[in-house]
């Protein structure tokens, strides 16, 4: 994986029942921007939950366009082989890569935190 050139944490959202910190990345070399999800882990860090490739273009999708899928998940993509295996090590440092971005860890612990504020 290319350096990442830019990250930052843009929101929280919950899946299920997982409150997940957005992180819009950009990548060398990559034209998409990626949007990565982080999970509070029980290591008092954060996991990588899902990797997105953000497929739009604010020229023509500024209005809800449901003509493609403006979002595509990549996570297999980006770290597994032919096979399906993940390979871990490439994995762990992509997430890293980005967490140590900056304040990203910080962003994320903040926003977290207000949104487990705001769910009680």
């Amino acid at each position: 994986m290319n350096p990442i050139e830019h990250a930052v944490c843009r929101r929280v959202l919950e899946r299920g029942d997982q409150l997940c910190a957005d992180v819009e990345v950009r990548v060398k070399g990559r034209d998409n921007h990626l949007v990565v999800f982080f999970a509070e882990s029980q290591d008092n860090d954060y996991d990588m939950v899902m990797v997105l490739e953000k497929d739009t273009d604010r020229d023509i999708d500024w209005y809800d366009n449901d003509l493609h899928a403006a979002y595509v998940d990549v996570t297999e993509k980006l770290f597994a082989d032919e096979a399906g295996e993940t390979h871990w090590n490439p994995r762990e440092a992509f997430k890293e890569q980005v967490l140590s971005f900056g304040d990203v860890r910080e962003q994320i612990r903040l926003k977290l935190g207000e949104a487990r504020l705001q769910k009680v």
